[in-house]
Parts: C-alpha cells; structure tokens; sequence
C-alpha cells in the first residue's frame, strides 16, 4: 500500500518525509523488534518499503543520499522509542520517572537580554542561575555560551506536580519519536540535578563530523565541572570505526588540560542493535 504523504515535491523530484514512514509502519517495526531482528534488519526493511513505494509512485527510485538520511533518523528513533520504554519500565517497577527526550536546534539570539542561545541551557529552571544555587557560576556569561543541541537528554525528575504529564508523554514519544513534546514541558523547570546525562546518537561517526559531538561533551563537561554537578555524556552508535573508538575512549576533556587533571570527555560509547543494548546505558545514565 502506498501512503502519499510518504513524500514530498522537491526541486529534483520527491522527497522521502522519513517521520511519516515510520509512523505509518511502527506497529511492524515493534513487532519486529518483538521477533529479535537487529535494528540493522529492521531499517534495511525500511529502505525497502520506502524504496519499492516511491519506485511506484514516480517510476524511479529515491537517491542514495535520500535513504541514507532517511536511515540515519530511523535509527534514531528506534534508539528512542527503546529508551522510551525502557523509561517507562522503570517508572512500573520502582517508580522513579525518567524522562528521554530531544531538545530544540540552538540558535543564536537576536535579543541576548531575553533570551539564552544554548537549548541545553534553557532546561533549567531561572532560578537556578540565581545566588547560592550551582548555576550562579555561569550566570554572568550564560548568553554568551554557544554550542550545537545535543541529541538526547536523560534525566530524572523530581517534581511530583510534571511526573502525570512526564509519563503519558513518554508513551507517546515511543510511538512519535520525533515529538518535542517532553522538552516543552521541561523547559525552564528542571533542576540542574536532574540532569543526568546527554546522549550523542549517531549511525555512524563521519570523519568531518567527528568532533562536532566531541565540541558538546567539551561544553557539557565544563559547566558541569564548574557547576558541580557530574553530567555524563554517553556516545551510541551503529557502527563505530577503530579511529572512533580510539578517540571516544580515550580523549581528555579541554578543562582537563588547563587544570592538569585527567578528566574523561566521553562516559561510555555504546554500540546498539537491540533493545537490551540500551539497558547498560540506561543503567549507567542513574547509577
């Protein structure tokens, strides 16, 4: 059956709406995921149904570069719809809410009195930066930090009154990894204890993309440094070359070089294919 909204006008034909694929085609993928196919499997599967689709809707077949962005998303929202459940999981057995979510793209404000650029930094909640609280140390250039979004953030949350609205998100998250929904509730209400890690989630790591989410960590791990407060920052993939595994295990954090301490720039790469993958990560992330 083909779906229309599976593509969209473009300039060189049609476009593969890569969200809309997988929504329509979730019920099988958990079914799939059910059946202990590798996710490999399961976005190969993907490519194929899209690819047969838009073969007989336009008489040709997508590009290569379509279906490999297509497949990089796809991996990602398995990713997160297995955290997702995994998160709701643990709320049922031991009644602690953890919340997987993405954050929106930073940008750099127009208007610096009103608005902070880093996305990371508009989860928590104002007061935090005031007097006597951990953020206070940055307060004074928070507008002046700039960094991309990272992919995920883990966090634990602590506010009774959001944990109702934190849960039913969550299941529809699963379904709608795409959904920015958890963010928007979160924002400016976290406690920057509640944090508990950032996730870099990538197919694979491309050598001129490499250190883009080697620059996060940096960013990440010196607020936290200076703030007190052990954010952890986790690096999943598909696949990871020897150069990857090399520099995600080994790399030293930039504030680590001037104060002359050996602090680690990354907490654990991880390399998923099923849903039992993502339990050590989950694991480590509340530990």
């Amino acid at each position: 059956m083909i779906f229309s909204n599976w593509f969209s006008p473009s300039k060189t034909g049609h476009q593969l709406n890569s969200k809309t694929i997988y929504e329509d085609l979730y019920p099988e993928i958990v079914k799939r995921l059910d059946q202990n196919e590798t996710v490999s499997q399961i976005i190969e599967w993907l490519k194929q149904e899209a690819t047969n689709a838009y073969s007989l809707r336009t008489g040709k077949t997508p590009t290569i570069g379509s279906l490999n962005n297509s497949a990089g998303r796809w991996n990602q929202f398995i990713a997160v719809s297995l955290l997702c459940e995994i998160a709701i999981d643990i709320y049922k057995s031991q009644g602690k809410c953890v919340a997987v979510f993405s954050i929106e793209n930073s940008s750099i404000a127009a208007n610096h009195n009103n608005r902070i650029s880093s996305s990371f930094l508009r989860l928590f909640d104002p007061t935090e930066f005031s007097y006597g609280n951990s953020l206070n140390y940055i307060e004074k250039f928070k507008y002046k930090i700039f960094f991309p979004s990272p992919d995920y953030i883990i966090a634990v949350i602590e506010n009774t009154n959001l944990i109702p609205d934190v849960f039913s998100l969550l299941k529809k998250q699963s379904q709608d990894p795409g959904n920015l929904g958890l963010y928007l509730l979160l924002k400016e209400k976290l406690k920057a204890k509640e944090i508990k890690a950032v996730v870099s989630l990538k197919t694979s790591n491309r050598p001129d993309r490499r250190y883009q989410p080697s620059y996060e960590a940096a960013m990440i791990k010196a607020i936290g440094y200076r703030t007190k407060h052990n954010w952890k920052y986790y690096m999943v993939a598909s696949e990871l070359s020897k150069a990857d595994k090399r520099l995600f295990d080994t790399a030293i954090s930039p504030h680590g070089i001037a104060l002359g301490i050996n602090s680690n720039l990354v907490d654990g790469v991880y390399l998923y294919e099923r849903k039992s993958d993502l339990f050590k990560l989950m694991n480590d992330a509340l530990q």
